[in-house]
């Protein structure tokens, strides 16, 4: 089964939409870690948890997780991540929140979207190659 040996961790600090991606994602098969905040999902990402994945939302009651997507790529270089926010990717590219390259979803999205985003860009990365 596709995802049945990747591991997405799912940060969004609204319960009920962090539970409805996770069950949408463990439907495709993925493992799937889930944190209510920038704080927590750290501190998984610092204890060394391996992440194939990481799909935040950009605004939290802590702090944007923004800054997690680059703790992540300092804990875990080459390691994809997926934004998601209520606010449309122009906004957050204006406020300073979103690299115009990276991958996102805008609030409310289907599942379709989120299953089909999530596997192109696991498709698309590529382990960096050793020296």
């Amino acid at each position: 089964m596709p995802g049945s040996r990747e591991r997405i961790l799912v940060v969004d600090d609204t319960e009920s939409l962090r539970s409805d991606v996770c069950r949408i994602l463990r439907g495709e098969g993925y493992e799937v870690v889930s944190a209510s905040g920038g704080v927590e999902a750290q501190w998984c990402l610092e204890r060394g948890m391996r992440v194939d994945l990481l799909l935040a939302d950009l605004a939290s009651p802590e702090a944007d997780d923004y800054h997690l997507g680059i703790a992540l790529g300092m804990l875990h270089p080459h390691r994809p991540v997926i934004f998601t926010s209520a606010r449309n990717r122009h906004e957050n590219i204006q406020r300073g929140l979103l690299d115009p390259r990276s991958p996102f979803l805008q609030k409310p999205f289907p599942p379709y979207l989120l299953t089909r985003l999530v596997r192109m860009v696991l498709d698309s990365w590529e382990p960096p190659q050793e020296m």
